[in-house]
Parts: C-alpha cells; sequence; structure tokens
C-alpha cells in the first residue's frame, strides 16, 4: 500500500514537472505532455443525457442539452469550455463556443446546461421543406478542452435524436357579416381563424389582410400586430372595415332589396420571414 502512495505521488510529481517544462520550453510541444499525462490521467467522461425544446416558432428553436461530466481521476480540474456543432437533417446549422467552464471534484460528477438557437433556414423555401415533416434527425457534437482551451485533452462527446418540426397553422374565415348598412355605407366585421396544433405557443409577427367585394378592391394592407396563437387552441382574430356604396357600385335601391355580394378575403400570416399566404371566397347578403 506504501509503494502504491509513493508510485502515485512520484506520477504527479513528474506530471507537475512536465507541465512546467512545457512553458518554460514551448519547443517541446503539447503533445509531449499529453502523451505523459495520458500515461496515467484519465479523460473525464462527458455525456449528453438529452434535449429539451425551450422555445419554439415557425422558422426558430431554442434548445436545452443537459450534459454530465464524470471525472474518475483522484484530483479534481477544470474543464475550459465546449466547442460544439449541430446538424439538422445532416446539413450544418449552428456551431460556436460554450465558455461557460466547469470544475470537477476528485473522482465527482458534473451536470452542466448547452443553450443552443438556430434559425431552420434562411429562405422560405428551405424552412417549408424541413416543416413538411414531423420530425428531423438531429446530432450534436461537442469537444470539451482539459487542461487549457487552446492545447491540453479534447474530450469528445456525440448526441443524436429527432427533433420534432412546427407545423404550419390552418388558416380559415370563420364569419363575415355586416353590421350596419345605411346611406353612409356598410359597415363590415370579418373573423379569422387560425388553429395552432403544435404544443407550444406561436408569436405571430403580423397579418395582412385585403378584401375584395364583388371584385373590387375595398380594403388592403390591413394589418393586425400582436398575435399570439395558443399552443392546441384555435384564435380568433377579428378587424372591422367600412366601405361607401359607391366602392362597390351598390345603389340605395339594391341596398334595401337584401342584395348579395361577393367577397373574398386574402390573408397573409408572418411569422419571421416566412410568410403563409391564404384565400377564402363567399358570399354576404347586405340590407338597409
Amino acid at each position: 500500500m506504501r509503494d502504491t502512495m509513493m508510485r502515485r505521488r512520484d506520477l504527479l510529481r513528474i506530471a507537475a514537472g512536465a507541465a512546467v517544462a512545457g512553458a518554460v520550453v514551448p519547443a517541446t510541444g503539447c503533445a509531449t505532455l499529453c502523451d505523459l499525462l495520458g500515461n496515467f490521467i484519465k479523460a473525464p467522461d462527458l455525456r449528453i443525457k438529452k434535449m429539451d425544446i425551450t422555445k419554439m416558432t415557425l422558422t426558430s428553436i431554442s434548445t436545452k442539452f443537459l450534459v454530465d461530466l464524470i471525472n474518475p481521476n483522484p484530483f479534481g480540474f477544470r474543464l475550459d469550455g465546449l466547442d460544439y456543432l449541430l446538424r439538422l437533417d445532416g446539413q450544418e446549422i449552428s456551431k460556436g463556443r460554450a465558455p461557460k467552464g466547469i470544475t470537477l471534484k476528485p473522482r465527482g460528477k458534473a451536470a452542466t446546461e448547452l443553450d443552443l438557437d438556430f434559425d431552420l433556414g434562411r429562405t422560405t423555401a428551405a424552412v417549408l421543406k424541413l416543416i413538411e415533416h414531423r420530425s428531423i434527425a438531429y446530432e450534436l457534437q461537442t469537444v470539451g478542452k482539459f487542461f487549457g482551451k487552446q492545447g491540453g485533452i479534447d474530450v469528445p462527446a456525440t448526441f443524436k435524436g429527432n427533433m420534432p418540426m412546427p407545423i404550419i397553422p390552418k388558416l380559415g374565415i370563420k364569419s363575415f357579416a355586416p353590421l350596419s348598412a345605411g346611406v353612409g355605407g356598410i359597415a363590415f366585421k370579418v373573423v379569422a381563424e387560425v388553429e395552432n396544433t403544435n404544443a407550444f405557443d406561436i408569436p405571430i409577427d403580423g397579418f395582412g389582410f385585403d378584401v375584395k367585394l364583388d371584385g373590387r378592391n375595398v380594403l388592403s394592407n390591413k394589418s393586425i400586430k400582436g398575435v399570439t396563437l395558443k399552443s392546441k387552441k384555435t384564435s380568433a382574430v377579428p378587424f372591422q372595415f367600412d366601405v361607401g356604396l359607391v366602392e362597390v357600385g351598390l345603389s340605395l335601391a339594391e341596398l334595401a332589396s337584401g342584395r348579395r355580394l361577393s367577397y373574398e378575403v386574402g390573408t397573409e400570416l408572418k411569422s419571421g420571414f416566412l410568410k403563409l399566404p391564404f384565400t377564402h371566397k363567399g358570399s354576404v347578403r347586405v340590407a338597409s
């Protein structure tokens, strides 16, 4: 037992001396020091346990990867940051460095979190190509730096899984009805419906609306902002507009008779740079 303890002290003394020598004589290179350390120091075990989605929009995803570090050595050390590379459907999506260091106790275990935010694509076509699938395979590759940010020993780890893709909301028109009609014109109320079947809320940057009555443009670029689509719910998005009788070519006699007007509502839902168009047609009876 005493001989074992002496050997361990001798190894640690040699490693310390090698570290000093490497600092004084850089020409010896890091490889020599790493080879020497590798003879009696075990690299820590880096394990990625799971991935959680913390936020999702139609064009971007925020994730949190839970990482465990296990130190098999009888002494503590510090892991200096993690380099990472994330691939989605085989394509490189995000890479960088998580600068947060981790201190490990002798024969200890520590947990850390790796937060990654990334866009699903740079164009509408690229995003739609991904989200036409229910889920996409991903791979996260990480490399921890053991004994120094620029040198030392790399501690790699890989984690694979499937990431759910956002589902495009379903748009529709619930109602298109006149509120009042008279000499001054007609007031309409339109209620659009958007069904969000995703398990997360979707913030919408804007809703754009255009309306035609009997083929005539009566409303253009009506914009509604500040809409959030609640998860697993159908949200109503109402708006009102007024139109004069002359604008729709309607006489007082036709209004009194309760004439029907054809209508067409064009909408554009915006989320990030993604724009989703929708058109709904129908007819409505107006009377004074």
